[in-house]
């Protein structure tokens, strides 16, 4: 994954939704502090179609782990701890592009229907990751590109890349496949009444 790419504009995400879409995690394993949505400058790969757009959207973030939230300090950055952070970096990545109506592929959607179905219908169904040098896991940065997305009847495949590193050659990176179920809503989320930014 390259994460030195020249980009046109970057966005800083709003504490706000980041709060909403951290908040199923316990206070001690919200790792993620600071999001920045980054506009990558178009190039041969970002003129294909819609459904073979690679490297579209890109987030990058800081993190910190001061203290594991499962097994004594280990001294260094993790797989479980990759898995967190990834997951993270991924639900605030399509928060922002809901948010900006950015995402075609998921254009029905809204912020509330999203927090609704946060939990129960995105599916990791492919995850690969490879760890070249140790991460400091009390300061990192991450990063996440959602590479291609496809859509058939009521499934949609997201293909995405991510990595973890730090300011002192750390490295780590990984790919993964998200399915996110589209089937139509069986209850009203009107009837939701947990707070979601408009």
């Amino acid at each position: 994954m390259d994460i030195n790419q020249k980009f046109t504009k970057i966005d800083e995400v709003d504490q706000d939704l980041l709060d909403v879409f951290l908040e199923p995690y316990k206070d001690n394993c919200k790792y993620l502090k600071k999001a920045y949505f980054q506009y990558p400058e178009l190039n041969n790969l970002t003129k294909k179609s819609k459904n073979e757009s690679q490297g579209l959207w890109f987030i990058k973030a800081d993190f910190a782990i001061p203290e594991s939230c499962y097994i004594t300090d280990t001294g260094h950055f993790n797989s479980v701890e990759f898995n967190i952070c990834y997951n993270q970096l991924f639900y605030i990545i399509i928060a922002y592009l809901l948010k900006n109506k950015l995402l075609e592929v998921m254009k029905d959607w809204n912020l509330k229907t999203y927090k609704y179905r946060q939990l129960s219908d995105f599916l990791i169904v492919k995850f690969s990751s490879t760890f070249k040098k140790p991460v400091n896991s009390n300061n990192f940065q991450g990063a996440l590109s959602i590479n291609k997305y496809s859509s058939r009847g009521n499934l949609i495949m997201l293909k995405t890349s991510c990595a973890f590193y730090d300011h002192n050659g750390g490295w780590s990176e990984g790919d993964v496949t998200i399915a996110v179920l589209n089937n139509k809503l069986e209850k009203n989320i009107d009837d939701y009444q947990q707070s979601v930014i408009a």
